[in-house]
């Protein structure tokens, strides 16, 4: 037993360290000495480091890799040597390395190159004045300052790394890509020669022709002109900024993709327009947003904010100015002047009308307005008219607790505003009215019925004062007891004040 513990005890820390004599041994074997080829004069000097001074057309072997130079120090010894003059280093059949001077580390096959060092590889050249190679790993390595340059980019930067054998470049500090169609400045990029697609990490702006983009992560492919922008990523032009959590741009079809937060400002039209999903199509001159979709047309006296289960402008590409704002389904929007909800909308830039459709239903300070179609009128962002066209339908509240309401119905209506409020309301074709009136102390008097073919109602500080019956009217007035049931409305009455957006965030409740 003694003999068995004794065994293990030494046989096996002497037979791991023949492992690691014998492992050392196969390195050394497979590290082969620099083997010079050629050169014009030798001349072997001990005194002074035991090396061999070669001058003329010199030039080295180690393992695949071909160097040659003017004059060189070969220190036999360490298997190293310092390459001076016309130096050029042949790595493969591809890859090519020239510079003023070279140290060569035969064991760890490290090359230090310095002044107008240049490395091509195909079509990529790389220059620096100090460049660090390894034979082994392929990789070479700057930090004091290079330029890349292929046909169709150039880059600079402080600090480099190149993967020969993938064709990757990483690129920190300073870090500037020039192509023919736009610039880019990065705090960090990964580049690889081969596909032509840039990563970058860290702040990075691209500058082009047709706008600016600014993102700290995203990738570039410059084959493809296609592009993926995020973390705090936005773009512009003269006339519109998008921003999103994440942006997706191809150069060649001109559409940009962005999701989650995204939002467009229009500084030309003073409207924003708001998604988690937004498609920017320039050459079919629209865009489409989606999925909490919010449009807020703003001025210095008040905000529009519209909402819909989408939203589509479009625009000029001349002039990169929105023309036309289309609304589609669940339509609600909300002012301080003005609330409305429709099933679709129309905004047009060019008259200054929105067009509402499909059940539409505004609200101004105390009143209601329903047709089956509305356009309202805009002059310097304020309501100007409003037409209800089909089932025009107009009420104010008298009194809710006892189901009192002033009511005008006709087949069209128009509304009048003056800097922003409704003052005259003009109602054509087949006027009905219930209207309620009342003594100066509020007492109600009685309930007027009248029917007119035309009839026009003026309002003077959101109360009715007036109503002038055009043609015909057949009016009578009852006592306020005598009307009950049914006869408090007009057919076709519906009053939807619960549907209405009381506030801007209201816009985004249907029901």
């Amino acid at each position: 037993m003694l003999v068995s513990k004794l065994f293990y005890r030494f046989y096996f820390p002497a037979a791991l360290l023949c492992m690691l004599i014998a492992t050392q041994c196969e390195a050394q074997q497979k590290t082969r000495k620099i083997d010079l080829v050629n050169a014009d004069n030798a001349m072997y000097d001990k005194s002074k480091g035991e090396f061999t001074r070669l001058i003329g057309n010199v030039i080295f072997q180690h393992e695949e890799t071909l160097m040659y130079c003017d004059s060189a120090y070969l220190y036999d010894e360490s298997n190293s040597l310092i390459a001076l003059g016309k130096v050029h280093i042949k790595v493969n059949d591809s890859i090519n390395i020239y510079s003023d001077s070279l140290h060569y580390d035969g064991n760890t096959k490290i090359a230090e190159l310095h002044r107008n060092v240049k490395l091509i590889d195909n079509q990529i050249t790389l220059t620096t004045e100090h460049l660090t190679y390894n034979m082994r790993d392929k990789l070479g390595r700057y930090y004091d300052g290079g330029k890349i340059v292929d046909p169709d980019n150039t880059l600079t930067s402080v600090i480099g790394f190149y993967y020969s054998e993938k064709k990757d470049f990483f690129f920190n500090d300073s870090v500037v890509l020039v192509n023919v169609n736009y610039t880019m400045h990065s705090d960090s990029l990964m580049y690889n020669t081969k596909s032509e697609i840039s990563h970058f990490f860290g702040p990075t702006t691209m500058t082009s022709e047709e706008n600016f983009i600014y993102c700290e992560k995203g990738w570039y492919d410059t084959k493809k002109d296609a592009s993926e922008f995020t973390k705090n990523a936005w773009m512009r032009n003269d006339k519109q900024k998008m921003s999103g959590d994440s942006i997706l741009y191809n150069r060649i079809t001109g559409v940009g993709l962005a999701y989650h937060n995204v939002t467009i400002t229009d500084t030309s039209r003073s409207s924003i327009i708001k998604g988690n999903f937004i498609r920017y199509d320039q050459k079919h001159e629209y865009s489409l947003a989606t999925d909490s979709a919010l449009l807020m047309q703003y001025d210095k006296g008040d905000t529009l904010y519209l909402h819909a289960d989408t939203l589509l402008a479009t625009f000029d590409t001349a002039t990169r100015k929105a023309k036309t704002i289309y609304a589609f389904h669940k339509v609600k929007f909300w002012r301080t002047d003005l609330q409305g909800m429709a099933d679709s909308l129309v905004y047009r830039y060019s008259d200054s009308t929105i067009n509402l459709f499909y059940n539409p239903v505004l609200w101004t300070e105390d009143k209601q307005l329903k047709a089956d179609t509305i356009v309202i009128h805009l002059a310097n962002n304020l309501v100007r008219m409003i037409d209800l066209f089909s089932a025009a339908f107009v009420i104010t509240c008298d009194d809710s607790t006892a189901g009192r309401y002033n009511q005008v119905k006709s087949l069209n209506m128009k509304g009048f505003f003056n800097e922003g409020e409704l003052y005259k309301i003009e109602a054509y074709t087949n006027a009905e009215t219930i209207y309620y009136l009342r003594e100066d102390n509020g007492k109600r008097i009685g309930t007027n019925k009248a029917v007119s073919r035309n009839l026009a109602i003026y309002i003077n500080n959101n109360e009715i004062k007036t109503i002038s019956f055009l043609d015909k009217p057949e009016a009578t007035l009852y006592p306020d007891k005598d009307v009950k049931g049914d006869d408090l409305y007009l057919k076709d009455f519906i009053w939807l004040d619960k549907k209405r957006p009381k506030t801007k965030f209201a816009v985004y409740t249907w029901n």
